[in-house]
């Protein structure tokens, strides 16, 4: 029995959870305009695969990101190698979680900048600047945005010998009820708005570490 057809009407992961439940002896290849790629199955599981340059795991990881393409899936053709000894679905969540942080990491750092941020929960708003103070990411609708921005400018300005210094981490300013935080990314500036109901050191190690690694992967 031959099953043919395109990515865009089924899914790959679907494809292969497929074979898996009903334990087929299988060969899956898919073609594309630029590569060929094939998936074995037997006993309920992915035995090999492969998607030139890659073998094995990795090969089935750059497949789930084909969102195109034929397929055709053949009964009864057994793998020549295995090459994948983990569960298939093991494989699978861990394809679909790389290939969710590459999607992630491939948009603009503000983006991911307030994306990130903006699910801490104890921040309120985040924006993102430039060193003229132009917003490229926030909540502009926000009534007080133009005196936030106004004056965290005014305060960066007074205190810009401060990021050619080593010891430069972040200015924070007590604003009514909230706190604002100010952070360097260059070149970019983030204010983060927070309520007070926070641990100011474990708040400002947490964004650091968000925005070392966006700024980590954006550099790979």
């Amino acid at each position: 029995m031959v099953l043919v057809g395109n990515l865009k009407d089924l899914k790959l992961v679907n494809i292969i959870q497929i074979n898996c439940i009903e334990r087929n002896v299988a060969k899956l290849t898919v073609l594309t305009p630029e590569k060929k790629g094939t998936i074995y199955f037997a006993g309920g599981q992915i035995v090999h695969a492969e998607f030139n340059p890659y073998l094995g795991e990795r090969a089935v990881h750059e497949m789930l990101g084909l969102k195109d393409g034929q397929f055709k899936v053949e009964n009864g053709i057994e793998a020549p190698a295995q090459t994948i000894h983990r569960p298939w679905n093991s494989v699978v969540l861990e394809g679909l979680r790389l290939l969710d942080e590459k999607q992630v990491f491939s948009t603009p750092i503000p983006k991911q900048v307030f994306s990130s941020l903006s699910e801490q929960p104890e921040v309120k708003n985040v924006f993102v600047l430039d060193y003229q103070g132009r917003l490229i990411e926030g909540k502009a609708g926000n009534r007080n945005f133009p005196a936030i921005v106004a004056f965290t400018w005014y305060k960066l300005k007074k205190s810009l010998s401060l990021f050619y210094s080593e010891s430069f981490r972040y200015i924070l300013i007590r604003k009514e009820a909230n706190y604002l935080f100010i952070l360097e990314l260059k070149p970019h500036l983030v204010v983060i708005e927070t309520d007070l109901r926070l641990l100011v050191p474990d708040f400002i190690g947490r964004v650091e570490k968000i925005l070392r690694n966006i700024r980590k992967n954006k550099d790979e």
